[in-house]
């Protein structure tokens, strides 16, 4: 597996344009575009659902692939569900240092998301394997 580049974090850092699709049940076709919150923790990008009952969520979550696209990246990625806390912290941290501004951000929405946070990696096709 790959990694971002230190460009593509720093375009997460300071941008807002993170596009991701699942893949369909076929594991092949992507879903449709849709635009989603993203941070950088370390080398890794997170996004995460306000919504639990999300289908793009739970398609990330349980086909584990799709495509994502934002800056100079348009590509396959790889989605890996969240569940320890330590990581959770430090994207609460994360969204609350790059949302906090924003006026559809709350301390509410990240309660209510907590458990709809994936982390992001770039992968080549062979690596889904």
């Amino acid at each position: 597996m790959t990694g971002w580049t230190s460009r593509q974090l720093d375009t997460i850092a300071t941008a807002d344009d993170f596009r991701t699709a699942p893949f369909r049940g076929d594991g092949v076709t992507p879903g449709t575009l849709i635009w989603v919150w993203a941070v950088h923790v370390a080398d890794a990008i997170f996004v995460r659902s306000e919504n639990p009952e999300s289908r793009w969520f739970a398609a990330a979550i349980r086909q584990r692939a799709g495509i994502a696209s934002f800056g100079d990246f348009s590509g396959p990625v790889v989605f890996t569900h969240v569940t320890d806390g330590p990581t959770k912290d430090l994207v609460d941290a994360a969204y609350t240092a790059k949302y906090g501004d924003d006026p559809y951000f709350s301390a509410g929405l990240l309660a209510r998301s907590r458990e709809q946070i994936a982390r992001v990696l770039p992968i080549r096709p062979t690596d889904r394997s």
